[in-house]
């Protein structure tokens, strides 16, 4: 792997509600910086007339900094709804339900798409928070940390409110230590998907020489004695 350019130093540390933090970085809350939306509720009752089927994203279409496009549902939306809960690139997705908390990024992968009720999209107030620093923040809380939904909760409050995500403290450091943070952690987690895709394709080659050498399908020649 490259050598990553990461500047080691010693600074000062100050003890905030989320634990010992650099004396530079501030402690909010997330409905300070961010605007909290919920998406569009499923309805099988609700009348179509007037409305277009549009695709939409699912909790199961956010993973962990990732969004994965490959089954995409579609539910009729009015030319303002869709308006209204149209993603664009850059917007935050926190999972209301399901994996609670779990955040992506939307790069835009499909030219327009909305999301669903169980998805809340976040976008900064201001041009004081880089995006992927904060999926990658949740990612930590969460997964490493077991802050804000933990087991005990998940059993208790089985989803995210607007209002529980909008209270959540999060750290928000200098506008330039975030985006060097956040290329930092992107540049690591594009290196891990490529070997995975190409740990995934050696796996699919081996079960299909398996499959096909195992049946006579392909063949391999064997010398005779004597044959050069």
């Amino acid at each position: 792997m490259e050598m990553l350019d990461i500047e080691v130093f010693e600074g000062g540390f100050k003890e905030t509600e989320l634990g010992p933090l650099p004396e530079e970085w501030e402690v909010v809350r997330l409905g300070e910086v961010f605007d909290v939306k919920q998406g569009k509720q499923l309805s099988s009752k609700e009348s179509k007339e007037g409305k277009t089927l549009r695709p939409f994203l699912r909790t199961s279409n956010v993973l962990w900094n990732r969004i994965d496009i490959s089954s995409i549902s579609y539910m009729p939306f009015s030319d303002e709804e869709f308006e209204t809960l149209k993603l664009r690139r850059g917007d935050i997705l926190v999972c209301e339900g399901g994996d609670v908390g779990r955040t992506s990024v939307w790069e835009g992968q499909l030219e327009e798409c909305a999301y669903q009720n169980h998805l809340h999209r976040l976008r900064p107030k201001e041009n004081n928070i880089v995006n992927y620093f904060f999926s990658y923040w949740m990612e930590y809380a969460i997964c490493l940390r077991g802050l804000y939904v933990n087991s005990a909760n998940r059993t208790t409050i089985p989803n995210l409110s607007a209002q529980r995500l909008k209270s959540f403290l999060i750290p928000l450091p200098p506008l330039e230590e975030q985006q060097k943070i956040a290329q930092i952690l992107q540049s690591i987690d594009q290196r891990i998907e490529k070997e995975e895709k190409y740990k995934n394709a050696l796996q699919n080659l081996f079960k299909s020489l398996l499959h096909n050498l195992m049946t006579g399908k392909i063949r391999v020649r064997v010398k005779s004695h004597g044959e050069d």
